[in-house]
């Protein structure tokens, strides 16, 4: 019954701001805003039985997904501002009755539910205090998760400092668990070099009291660099790279990642892009076997649309190079083309999926080469408040898999539509 508080909760905080927003009115009318989305996806993984950790453990599946998200917000006067996301989230017709509402009981949580105290020092600085996303570049550390029908935020604070071309934003967020607590914070800044490049240097910390090696804690650190920019209205391209250490149980780690991708995009009435990518993380020669942990961390990423959008590989422990097609032919409506390539860094370390889970156990004889994938993509804008997407990807499972045990290819067909409203209130 937790879930009936939630929603009680969010209608009084609803009821409390309108009138707190009549009462001010005489003064400065507030800034009231309410809205949200609703979101539904159909989902089929078609013999899916060589990565099973990924979806389910069966080898074909069918389902449908709803979320809703919906928002209140408040800015009684320009310091404060405060932001209320509730989400329900649940697989949709699964209950025989919903009367008796026995399935997915769970389903109503708080999404997002933070206060900011905003514009001070001369508006330089501001804090955010309370459940929050955080995401940071291409989100391949640090993101929403939001292909995810529930999507990922953190308890967390944050403090923000601002100017013209620079800003830098430290935070701490942290889980209390009976078994040892997790903790997560950092610094990511973003410098504005030119008009068409920007630079930003990040530090991160992990400290999870039981997630090391052997029940023990882990203590990890990632420092690393990623710049974007555009060469005229045609050219773009974008590198990132981080560097791993810090202690696994009794080991030590060291690790790496990097990415690297260049884009053009043609000046024709359908707006033709093509791109490569390559990405790259290091793996274990020799896991769990008392030496020190070299399998790169990603931490907590936005993975789907970056490696494949299977989501089978995720970056760690992989060689990925990866052609991008994309071409605009009506007004809102986007195709495009993805073509990737996967080789493991170590055999022996398996293959990891984008959550971090393991996909398969590896062994040292088995080949590098972990398959190829292919997406196609439509996208529809169709207004501001309403979009489509319908998707296919085909994975071709590469000698690593027939080394190591079942080999199977598969297919992942999704369809999902998107709707959104909002409203202001008092203003």
């Amino acid at each position: 019954m937790h879930h009936v508080k939630w929603v009680w909760l969010f209608f009084f905080l609803l009821v409390s701001l309108v009138v707190h927003a009549d009462e001010t009115a005489e003064k400065k009318d507030p800034l009231l805003k309410m809205g949200g989305e609703v979101r539904i996806r159909s989902e089929s993984p078609l013999n899916f039985g060589a990565f099973t950790p990924v979806r389910s453990p069966v080898d074909d599946d069918s389902f449908v997904l709803l979320r809703v998200r919906p928002f209140i917000e408040s800015t009684p006067i320009r310091e404060i501002h405060m932001y209320v996301q509730p989400q329900f989230s649940r697989g949709f017709a699964q209950e025989e009755s919903t009367i008796a509402n026995t399935v997915n009981v769970d389903d109503f949580d708080l999404h997002q539910g933070y206060v900011d105290f905003q514009h001070l020092a001369n508006d330089h600085l501001s804090f955010r205090l309370g459940r929050q996303e955080l995401a940071y570049g291409d989100e391949r550390l640090i993101g929403t998760f939001d292909w995810s029908n529930i999507g990922r935020s953190f308890d967390a604070g944050k403090v923000s400092v601002k100017f013209d071309r620079f800003w830098i934003d430290g935070f701490a967020s942290w889980v209390q668990r009976a078994g040892g607590n997790q903790y997560f914070g950092g610094l990511y800044s973003l410098w504005d070099l030119n008009e068409g490049l920007d630079d930003e240097p990040y530090f991160l910390i992990l400290r999870d009291n039981d997630g090391g090696l052997g029940g023990g804690a882990l203590t990890n650190y990632t420092v690393g660099n990623r710049v974007a920019g555009t060469i005229g209205k045609q050219w773009d391209y974008g590198a990132e790279g981080a560097l791993q250490f810090g202690e696994s149980g009794a080991e030590n780690i060291f690790a790496y990642a990097g990415h690297a991708h260049g884009g053009y995009t043609f000046d024709t009435k359908w707006k033709p892009r093509i791109g490569l990518e390559y990405n790259i993380a290091s793996g274990d020669d020799a896991p769990g076997a008392g030496s020190r942990v070299e399998t790169f961390n990603n931490l907590f990423p936005t993975n789907h649309p970056r490696y494949g959008y299977m989501d089978v590989v995720g970056w760690r422990n992989m060689h990925n190079p990866r052609f991008n097609f994309q071409v605009t032919p009506l007004k809102g409506l986007t195709a495009s083309l993805d073509y990737h390539l996967f080789f493991l860094m170590e055999p022996a370390d398996g293959l990891y999926q984008a959550s971090g889970a393991s996909v398969r156990a590896g062994t040292a004889g088995a080949s590098h080469f972990a398959g190829q994938e292919i997406d196609a993509l439509l996208k529809y804008k169709w207004n501001k408040y309403a979009g489509f997407m319908l998707g296919y990807s085909f994975f071709n499972t590469g000698s690593f898999f027939s080394d190591t045990g079942v080999d199977k290819n598969a297919h992942f067909i999704y369809a999902q539509t998107t709707v959104y409203f909002d409203a202001v209130v008092k203003e």
